[in-house]
């Protein structure tokens, strides 16, 4: 090879490993970002190879006269990375809608039957799976959660636009002031996970520590919450 040749390839070269280890805090800190609103068994070092991913797309696509920072877009692309490989890797998000409906009929079914609140034994039993089954679901569920919260958050609007009219603003509350109300009557547990996970920002595995619960269980609290949050907006129509 040409000695011009040589020092052009070996410089390009620099100059991207030197691109990457610029980046790299930004790739980190999105990917544990994500990660810990994930189960633990979704390591950090997947998380990142795909968020290097997005990183490279955004460094081949980006313009200068597009009216944004580099970091700012390439926040975007390497989040929607990130969550491309997660939606491929965890069933896909349709298998686990599927299973997330599954699971709130079922609710619906045991609770209009016996006037109290399911247990996972009998939300089991009712979709005709082990146990075992349904807590593999149940982490699933969990992961699929993730990457529709975390495509909402991308948005940064979940009610678009008309947020800003006046009467859009009196309905969100509206339907907000239900849900509210909805949360209220679940078990008192499943109230706790959702106030540690989602408020007080904890994960999984840490929930399960204040709760002296394995981080499965949590996973499966979590889940059969949002199932019944689910067949209870169904039944009041919000």
């Amino acid at each position: 090879m040409h000695s011009v040749e040589l020092y052009k390839e070996n410089a390009n070269g620099m100059m991207m490993e030197q691109f990457v280890l610029d980046n790299h805090p930004l790739v980190k800190k999105i990917s544990l970002y994500i990660k810990r609103r994930l189960p633990s068994h979704i390591s950090l070092e997947d998380l990142m190879q795909s968020g290097f991913v997005g990183l490279l797309e955004a460094r081949n696509s980006y313009k200068e006269d597009m009216g944004t920072t580099f970091e700012t877009f390439a926040s975007i692309r390497i989040r929607g990375a990130i969550i491309d490989s997660l939606r491929k890797n965890s069933w896909g998000t349709r298998e686990s809608s599927k299973n997330r409906r599954k699971m709130a009929n079922a609710v619906t079914s045991i609770e209009q039957r016996g006037q109290k609140q399911a247990t996972t034994e009998e939300i089991a039993a009712e979709m005709g799976v082990t146990l075992d089954e349904h807590a593999e679901m149940c982490q699933q569920i969990s992961v699929s959660n993730v990457v529709s919260l975390d495509l909402l958050d991308s948005e940064n609007e979940v009610f678009g636009d008309e947020a800003a009219n006046p009467l859009a603003i009196a309905q969100v509350d509206d339907i907000k002031g239900r849900i509210k109300s909805i949360l209220t009557d679940l078990p008192e547990r499943e109230q706790l996970v959702l106030s540690l996970y989602y408020l007080e920002e904890f994960t999984f595995k840490q929930v399960g520590e204040i709760l002296n619960l394995t981080e499965a269980r949590i996973c499966q609290l979590h889940s059969q919450a949002i199932a019944r949050v689910q067949s209870k907006i169904r039944a009041n129509k919000l």
